[in-house]
């Protein structure tokens, strides 16, 4: 580590828990609001939060963190079928910039490729088919209340889910003509290095504070982390993105955190990491990972190794 090659991307991976939540909803069926779930080739299904999802749940939280003047306006697609799409305009605002955009309407095509990549959130266990039993009572309404209500199922999880999110700090700030409108072609300089270290430290923020996902009112979830690696790289790789796992019985498997560690210390320039205690059943093999820290002390680091960094 700390070779004099150039820092070129950001890698967050990191594990968190939800002791009972849907956060990611899939089709309804029937009067069931199911979750996503991928199928893996034993047949046993697992619950999945999509990409989109994460990235609107950052979205959410630069809101939450008073940084709404920073964020582009969501305009209405001409055609009812059409998607809703931002200003398209990176130079100006923060989610344009970092999670991109595209932009398909008369007149013109453009799009910019997201500088964050996330992969989906992943279940690192079962879905068990369990659900949340519901319903809508009429007693406020005057209704017959001894029919009773309108019965409702969500279905639901405990789990742990794993998340790896790669920055490309060599693209943030920087904007091709293909991205820009006609008008600012040629005409856009690229962010100042003050500018693109604000930008990611927002985003270290946003996800040191992410909550959120479906059925927030009656099953509210926490989705920062529990665990979190950060390592900044030379060249571009998701290492965690296989690797984190936690065993049946809720330890964490250091055993491959220190495998990935070691076996990319020729791309791994600088290295974090945190975790929240009580969570994991392994606390004492955990802490005895190199220099690890709490969670929140490890954002900070990170944010304080950003704001040194040239890009």
């Amino acid at each position: 580590m700390e070779s004099n090659q150039k820092i070129n991307c950001v890698n967050i991976a990191y594990i968190f828990k939800t002791s009972l939540g849907s956060i990611n909803g899939s089709w309804t069926e029937g009067n069931v609001s199911t979750v996503k779930k991928i199928t893996l080739p034993n047949g046993t299904q697992i619950p999945y939060i999509s990409g989109q999802s994460m990235k609107y749940q950052i979205r959410k939280a630069w809101k939450e963190l008073g940084l709404a003047d920073k964020l582009s306006e969501v305009k209405q697609a001409e055609k009812k079928a059409g998607v809703d799409f931002t200003s398209g305009e990176p130079n100006l605002y923060l989610d344009d910039d970092l999670l991109g955009y595209m932009i398909a309407s008369s007149g013109e095509n453009r799009r910019r490729t997201a500088v964050v990549r996330t992969s989906a959130a992943i279940g690192l266990f079962p879905f068990r088919n369990d659900r949340d039993l519901g319903t809508k009572s009429k007693e406020e309404t005057g209704g017959d209340v001894s029919a009773g209500g309108n019965i409702f199922e969500t279905e639901i999880y405990y789990n742990y889910f794993r998340i790896n999110i790669l920055v490309e700090l060599d693209r943030l700030g920087v904007f091709q003509d293909f991205e820009l409108a006609k008008a600012n072609k040629g005409k856009i300089p690229p962010l100042t290095p003050e500018q693109k270290r604000e930008r990611v430290n927002y985003l270290v923020k946003a996800l040191s504070h992410i909550w959120g996902g479906g059925k927030q009112s009656r099953l509210l979830t926490d989705m920062s982390p529990k665990f979190l690696a950060i390592t900044f790289q030379n060249s571009k790789s998701p290492i965690f993105l296989e690797t984190l796992t936690v065993s049946e019985n809720e330890e964490l498997n250091t055993k491959a955190i220190n495998e990935v560690l070691t076996g990319n210390s020729t791309i791994i320039e600088k290295q974090l990491l945190g975790v929240q205690s009580g969570i994991f059943k392994n606390d004492d093999e955990i802490i005895k990972l190199s220099e690890i820290k709490d969670i929140q002390t490890t954002f900070n680091s990170a944010i304080e190794y950003i704001n040194k960094l040239n890009f």
